[in-house]
């Protein structure tokens, strides 16, 4: 399993060992990445998945909400009724009845009329928006109305927060409370995770179970129960075996036990060049040893090599040195194993950075969802019912009730939710398949919003984004453009048939959302292909939403990217072709180097999906 063995021993039960020469800690770091444990996916419910690590793309097979809803407790009118409204001159509408919680209105709201609805009760038919309770009042069986609403005013769109066949979380996530949320908001009942089983034991005739009784020179174990929490922090699967005891066989049948139960064995103690320390003898009876000490305090007598090809780890025995060499090599083992290093887990629960945009308060103390890239701190806040909201922010700023205005550049403090750093790098703008690919290839925690080509546009502009996926833009204002890659847009269906689009009026196709670049090109296509009057139905902002679409007969025709209607197996032509540049802003950070490295390189370009090409000129 090791070729290049750095030291084996072979002493006497009475013999010390002698550490003449020691690796430094980049080599040995080095030694132990290259022999990653194995990881395997299990199944659990949903309920058993907190604080694990997903092993899947997530996409939702449900539309988010169902259904339009009340976002406000009030009353469902039609906007154009209440135009006239105002503080002294209310406009008087006729009460149709009430919206019961968790079921169809058997309500309908026509002109002069209005229905009372709860937050989160389905809209009635002929409502378009809701006039808040605080600006309307009932005078016997009349509504008087003192404000207007504007369409969609209160209002929660079907599938606003999340669209069928949306990606909602991907691979090496850890699940966190907001994550367990999502999973449930899209109906997960079961959830594929990472497993890493790390057998975790202590050695020493001093120790003592917690709980146990401590006898003269007796010490409790502390180290098999902060080790196998620093474990599970890095997404490994902890599994105790409690104390071994200094003793040869006893040991040799312990260590076989572990390695047989577990992908990843680590013990602390007997680790040092003591006579009564024999843990690297054991290992070099019955495993493979690749080193054994290290130029690090403390640390310096730790040991790596493996047993039945299970990568092993021999950690010294005081607690703080253990961890201490657990953070610096075993740590990024699991991390990279699992696939989470690019998520940039961290211990610390607050973050510190600079607004990247102004936020304005509603005059009371404030929770405020915000994401973070590097040291820059991004408005999130979508309201308190959006699932996006939780599943992009990194955390909150606390926004106290005498402030109103938190300016752009103001320091703030940001109590992240869970135990990692936010990503260095916030790419916005175009959904496309490729930048799947460039989150698997890049080095550094992204995180990829899709936004569209003007929102992302805007957001480099205002210094929120690095970078924006970018399509069909000529004269941009600051910045420059990267050139990067030509892409294939077809038209997909089931049937083969409507790929022409001839004869479509009674058909449904699916539609893009307005931010998108891809709904001037959906225009384009169908104007030249005299199909203007055809059917759109939803507003789609991701590439896969459109093929899930297709395949699930929820619509009969769609225009996306051909990777995704080869993923999804679904019948398809060419009807057009687009190019995808990444604007950069005026601040060339080394992370956005990074990317547009990546985006250059042979692994990126050769792994492409179908339909797709690196563009000739790619590059700054």
């Amino acid at each position: 399993m090791f070729p290049h063995l750095l030291y084996l021993s072979r002493l006497s039960p009475t013999m010390r060992k002698e550490f003449r020469t020691l690796l430094s800690l980049d080599d040995a770091r080095a030694a132990v990445l290259d022999h990653l444990p194995r990881v395997e996916l299990v199944t659990l419910p949903l309920e058993e998945a907190f604080g694990r690590i997903l092993g899947e793309r997530v996409l939702s097979q449900v539309d988010v909400p169902g259904f339009d809803r009340a976002a406000m407790d009030g009353y469902a009118v039609r906007s154009a009724d209440t135009l006239e409204a105002r503080e002294d001159r209310a406009v008087a509408l006729e009460l149709a009845g009430q919206v019961p919680m968790g079921r169809a209105p058997d309500v309908v709201v026509g002109v002069s009329q209005a229905a009372e609805v709860s937050t989160g009760s389905m809209m009635p038919t002929g409502a378009n928006a809701v006039v808040m309770v605080e600006h309307s009042e009932v005078e016997d069986d009349a509504l008087l109305v003192r404000r207007p609403v504007h369409v969609g005013e209160n209002v929660h769109r079907a599938d606003g927060d999340i669209a069928f066949g949306e990606i909602v979380l991907a691979p090496g996530v850890r699940l966190t409370a907001r994550e367990i949320g999502v999973l449930a908001a899209v109906g997960k009942q079961q959830v594929k995770v990472r497993n890493l089983a790390v057998g975790v034991a202590s050695t020493g005739n001093e120790l003592v179970p917690p709980g146990g009784v401590l006898g003269p020179g007796r010490i409790y174990d502390i180290n098999s129960y902060s080790i196998a929490a620093a474990a599970r922090e890095c997404g490994g699967t902890p599994l105790i075996y409690g104390i071994l005891p200094d003793d040869y066989d006893e040991m040799a049948q312990g260590l076989r036990n572990m390695a047989e139960g577990c992908d990843l064995v680590l013990v602390s103690g007997s680790t040092s060049a003591g006579i009564g320390d024999v843990i690297y003898r054991v290992l070099d009876d019955i495993g493979e040893t690749v080193f054994h000490g290290i130029n690090l305090k403390p640390g310096k007598p730790t040991i790596f090599g493996a047993i039945d090809s299970k990568p092993f780890f021999g950690l010294p025995g005081y607690p703080t040195s253990a961890l201490t060499v657990f953070g610096q090599l075993v740590a990024p083992v699991i991390r990279k194993a699992m696939g989470t290093e690019r998520h940039g887990h961290s211990h610390s629960p607050k973050a510190m950075g600079r607004l990247a945009k102004p936020v304005r308060s509603e005059g009371r103390r404030q929770m405020y969802s915000v994401g973070l890239a590097g040291d820059r701190v991004y408005p999130l806040d979508k309201g308190s019912g959006s699932i996006t909201s939780l599943s992009q922010a990194d955390g909150v700023i606390e926004i106290p009730d005498d402030v109103e205005y938190l300016d752009r550049g103001e320091k703030v403090d940001v109590q992240l939710f869970g135990d990692y750093s936010p990503p260095e790098l916030l790419v916005t703008g175009e959904d496309c398949p490729a930048l799947d690919l460039l989150a698997e290839l890049l080095p550094i925690p992204t995180r990829f919003v899709f936004s569209g080509t003007r929102r992302g546009v805007i957001s480099v502009e205002d210094g929120v984004a690095d970078l924006a996926a970018v399509s069909g833009i000529g004269q941009i204002r600051s910045g420059c453009l990267v050139k990067a890659y030509i892409r294939e847009l077809v038209m997909m269906s089931r049937d083969p048939d409507l790929l022409m689009l001839d004869g479509l009026l009674d058909k449904r196709m699916m539609g893009w959302s307005q931010e998108s670049e891809m709904s001037r090109v959906l225009a384009e296509v169908l104007s030249e292909k005299g199909a203007e009057e055809i059917r759109l139905v939803g507003r789609a902002r991701t590439h896969s939403a459109v093929a899930a679409s297709v395949a699930a007969g929820r619509v009969d025709v769609g225009l996306a990217v051909r990777a995704v209607a080869e993923r999804a197996g679904l019948e398809f032509v060419k009807v057009a072709e687009d190019r995808i540049d990444f604007l950069v802003g005026p601040e060339e950070r080394e992370p956005v180097r990074t990317f547009v490295e990546t985006l250059k390189s042979e692994e990126f370009r050769s792994r492409l999906p179908a339909g797709m090409r690196l563009h000739p000129g790619a590059g700054w």
